[in-house]
Formats: structure tokens, sequence, C-alpha cells
């Protein structure tokens, strides 16, 4: 009998999914000092581990939903929840209100079901001078669009189409998110592929293989190759949503 051989990237484990390396790329968007740090997906807690070697006085505050790697994270975290955010409230899990001076969400949003939901939900627990950091990838990198141009749309481990993506954002929905969740984003970086076309002049045409995009500007180009954006927002005040609370 023919054995058939059947693959899925939901069956990775954590440990071959998610390398657990500190998010050195995120320590530009941290707004010193601060006190108390909530990650929500701190894995095994290789970024808070940085984080406080760097800052020993900070209270970091880790929320995981993998319970192997939250027994890690709990090793080098002064505080580690486990479960799954989306059911349960931050309150409950002893986050305090109006304490937190920065939420990092190191590629977390796009594997919710309800990341605007969280976003609004984890304003309350910020200082009115809090931050959120985040990185997100980018659902109009030229690598996927060359990609679905020959048909191909195809669910990986991870990267841009991990199987474990539920949501996927461009820069513009990125901003979207935020606005509509009661954010302002005051800093982002584009993290770029290497081989982003250089030199105008603009705007000009651009052949991908069976593509051609008309009229790109340099603006455009560079949205195409990103394949991630590191986001910066602070909770908007009354006075930023005209006067409305």
């Amino acid at each position: 009998m023919t054995t058939v051989k059947t693959f899925s990237p939901l069956l990775a484990r954590y440990e071959e999914k998610y390398e657990d390396r500190p998010r050195v790329e995120l320590l530009g968007l941290l707004d010193l000092p601060f006190r108390t740090v909530l990650e929500i997906g701190c894995g095994a807690g290789a970024t808070g581990r940085m984080i406080k070697q760097q800052h020993p006085d900070v209270t970091y505050i880790g929320v995981e939903i993998d319970r192997v790697a939250a027994t890690e994270a709990r090793k080098v975290l002064d505080h580690v929840v486990t479960c799954d955010v989306e059911r349960f409230s931050l309150e409950d899990a002893g986050i305090p209100m109006q304490e937190v001076d920065l939420v990092i969400f190191a590629d977390v949003l796009e594997h919710l079901y309800d990341p605007w939901k969280l976003l609004r939900s984890v304003r309350p627990h910020l200082r009115p001078d809090g931050a959120v950091v985040a990185s997100i990838p980018n659902a109009q990198n030229v690598r996927l669009l060359q990609n679905l141009v020959n048909g191909f749309w195809t669910y990986g481990n991870q990267g841009l189409l991990d199987a474990t993506h539920i949501r996927f954002f461009t820069l513009i929905e990125i901003g979207k998110m935020f606005t509509g969740s009661g954010y302002l984003i005051d800093k982002l970086i584009s993290s770029c592929d290497a081989d982003v076309p250089q030199g105008g002049p603009w705007p000009r045409d651009l052949t991908l293989g069976k593509m051609t995009l008309r009229g790109m500007t340099e603006e455009d180009v560079q949205q195409l190759y990103t394949f991630q954006y590191l986001v910066r927002a602070r909770p908007q005040s009354a006075n930023d949503q005209g006067g409305q609370a």
C-alpha cells in the first residue's frame, strides 16, 4: 500500500516556529525612561531579558499563550501570565490600570482574531504618556504579489505567510487599525528587503516578472519592498480626537 505523505504548517511545534531571540530592532522605538513594560506574546522572554539587562529597575510583565515558553519566560521576567489574551481580561490577570509605560506586540497582532479590540483594551492600562510598540509584517510585500500573480499563496511555518496569521496589514491598514483603536502613530520604521530598487527618476515603471507597475513613486517602491513595519503609537487625547472622549 502506498503511503501518502501529508503536511500542514500548523503542526509545527512552538520551538520549531519561533526562535527565542531578542527583538533588537525594536530598541529604536523605546521611549526612555520607563518603569513598567507589558509584552503581549513574550515567548520565552528573550526580549524582556535584553531590556532588563539594560534597565534592571524595570518591572517586566509578560503574557504568553504557550505554556512551555511561559515557563522559560518566568526565569527571566518579573511576572508572566499564561493565557489566551483574547479570552482573558488583562485586569483579571493583574495588569495594573494606568501604570504601564510600554506595551510590546512583537509580531503578535497579525495572529489575533480581533487585534483592534485588544489594542482598545490595552489603552486603560497605559499611563497618559505611555506607548505601544509593535512589529507587523507587510502584506503588500513584493514577494507576496509576485507569487500571487503566479498563482501561489503558500503558507509556511513562519514568515510573511505564517500559517497562524489571521489578519494581514499594509501600511495604510496599519494606520487605520491604530487610529480606529484610539492611538496616534508617532514613529514608523520600514524594514526593507536588501534588493529594493535604488535611484530615479521617479515616478517610473517597475517590471517584476509578469507584472509591470506603472508610475511608481519612490515611496510606492519602499512600501513594496518592506517586509515588516515597526510602529510606535500613543493613546489619543481628547484634543487629538476633536474633543471627543
